[in-house]
C-alpha cells in the first residue's frame, strides 16, 4: 500500500510539473487560448503514456508512442482549426449586423459539436476556447473598412499563430516529461478524472460499453405461462438464430443466472434481459407473450 502511495505521489508531482512547465513555455505568448491549449494538451500527453500498459526506449514501444499520438495531435488540431474558423465566421457576421449574443451563441456551440463529431480530438473545449476568443477579438475591432480581410488579417494571424504554437509546445512537453516519467513506473496507471482515454467500464453506461447501435433494443420481458418458449432449452427456442437476440440474463427470484447456456431452460415468468435489433421486437413480443418490463432505445 505505501509503494502504491509513493508511485501515485511520484505521478501527480510530475503531473504538476507538465502544468507549470507548460504554462512558463507559453506566458509570453498573447492570448487567453495559449496558456489553455499548452496546459490542457501538455497533461492530456503525459496522461495518454503514463497510462501505457509497456514503455521503455525500445523501438516498438516508441512506435507504440507515435501511434497513440499522432491521431490526437491531427484531430485537436483540426478541432482547434475549426473553432478559430468558426470564432472569424460569427464575429465577422456580429459586426455587420447579427446580435452578439447570437454570434457567441453559434459560435460556441458549433465549435463544441465540430470538435466533439472529430475522431481523435481528446478534448471539444479546445474548439470552443479558441473559437470564443476568436470570436471575441473580431467583435472588439473598431470597424471594418473596404478591406476587412486585412482588418480581420491581423488579430486572426495573431492568434492562429500563437494558439497552434502552445498547442505545439503543450504536446512536447507532455511527451516528454510523460516518457521520463513512465520509465520509472513498474506499470501503467491512469487517472479517471482523465479526458486522455475512455473513462472505465464502471462509469461508463451500459448501452456505450455494449456499443450498442441506434437500431438495437436492450429489454427486460418476461415469459409468460402461455408461451411456446415455456418449458424449453434456449438452444431449443433459437433466439439468436431465428431472430438474432443475445440472452444476457435470465432473472427468476430469487436467483439470476447471468450468461445463460444454451442448455439453460425457460420458465414460465423468468424475466430476461436481451439485446434486440428493433425491428424484431414485436416478433419477441409475441412469441414470449408476456409484458415489458423496461426497455432502452
Amino acid at each position: 500500500m505505501a509503494r502504491k502511495s509513493g508511485v501515485v505521489f511520484f505521478i501527480m508531482v510530475m503531473r504538476s510539473i507538465v502544468v507549470g512547465v507548460a504554462y512558463y513555455l507559453v506566458r509570453d505568448i498573447p492570448g487567453l487560448t495559449s496558456s489553455f491549449v499548452s496546459i490542457f494538451v501538455g497533461f492530456l500527453a503525459f496522461d495518454m503514456i503514463v497510462a501505457m500498459p509497456k514503455f521503455s526506449v525500445r523501438f516498438g514501444h516508441l512506435r507504440d508512442l507515435v501511434f497513440l499520438l499522432l491521431p490526437r495531435i491531427s484531430g485537436t488540431a483540426l478541432s482547434l482549426a475549426g473553432g478559430l474558423a468558426l470564432g472569424v465566421l460569427f464575429g465577422s457576421l456580429t459586426k455587420v449586423g447579427l446580435p452578439v449574443l447570437a454570434g457567441a451563441v453559434f459560435a460556441m456551440g458549433l465549435s463544441y459539436s465540430f470538435s466533439a463529431s472529430i475522431k481523435g480530438s481528446i478534448s471539444s473545449y479546445v474548439g470552443m476556447i479558441s473559437a470564443v476568443d476568436m470570436f471575441d477579438r473580431v467583435v472588439r475591432l473598431d470597424y471594418f473598412t473596404d478591406y476587412w480581410i486585412q482588418d480581420l488579417a491581423g488579430p486572426a494571424g495573431n492568434l492562429i499563430y500563437s494558439t497552434f504554437l502552445a498547442l505545439l509546445i503543450g504536446w512536447l512537453v507532455g511527451i516528454v516529461i510523460g516518457s521520463f516519467t513512465r520509465l520509472f513506473l513498474p506499470r501503467g496507471y491512469r487517472s479517471v478524472k482523465s479526458s486522455a482515454y475512455e473513462q472505465p467500464l464502471w462509469m461508463r453506461s451500459f448501452r456505450d460499453v455494449l456499443h450498442l447501435g441506434e437500431d438495437t433494443v436492450l429489454l427486460q420481458i418476461e415469459l409468460s405461462e402461455e408461451s411456446a418458449l415455456a418449458y424449453h432449452s434456449l438452444a431449443e427456442v433459437g433466439l439468436s438464430k431465428d431472430l438474432g437476440v443475445q440472452v444476457l440474463s435470465i432473472i427468476r427470484s430469487p436467483e439470476e443466472i447471468i450468461a445463460p447456456k444454451g442448455a439453460d431452460v425457460l420458465l414460465p415468468l423468468d424475466q430476461l434481459v436481451v439485446i434486440v435489433p428493433a425491428g424484431q421486437v414485436q416478433n419477441l413480443i409475441s412469441l414470449m407473450k408476456g409484458r415489458v418490463l423496461d426497455g432502452q432505445i
